[in-house]
């Protein structure tokens, strides 16, 4: 099973995409990449083990299988990014660190992994950035804009 979040980069928040085996699931919100602050950054790019909660709305990222838990995706109620390590799945994008019915997309989320997954192989997501936007290449040097 491919499970890819592709990303954009913004001055004030990473915009990206889910997709599960080649398929559109939903966006994404997430703090933005902060060099030389990884504690209040977005998750590095890279793969990431994925495990579900079930008394709780979230799925928990590892980098290894014995690893600590490094990051969430959660359904946060609120709009607005402002947790680091976490990815907000979204409905839609309104404005640069904005989006609509993060439930009900972490619920699509969870039912695409469940359709995808009946064999019950372990679920890795892989993160990396989108090579085709703009502000992937200057994430965070804003002069350029001036």
């Amino acid at each position: 099973m491919k499970i890819l979040l592709e990303r954009e980069y913004w001055p004030t928040s990473t915009h990206g995409r889910i997709s599960v085996n080649d398929r559109w699931v939903c966006h994404t919100l997430e703090p933005p990449k902060i060099p030389g602050n990884p504690k209040k950054s977005c998750l590095p790019e890279g793969s990431y083990l994925l495990g579900k909660e079930d008394h709780l709305p979230l799925m928990t990222l590892q980098k290894s299988p014995k690893g600590e838990f490094v990051g969430v995706i959660c359904a946060q109620k609120g709009l607005e990014v402002d947790m680091p390590q976490t990815i907000i799945p979204v409905q839609s994008i309104l404005s640069e660190g904005k989006g609509t019915k993060p439930t009900m997309a972490f619920g699509r989320l969870l039912n695409a992994l469940g359709i995808a997954n009946k064999a019950g192989e372990t679920l890795r997501l892989e993160i990396r950035s989108c090579p085709d936007k703009a502000l992937n290449l200057a994430f965070c040097e804003t002069e350029w804009m001036d």
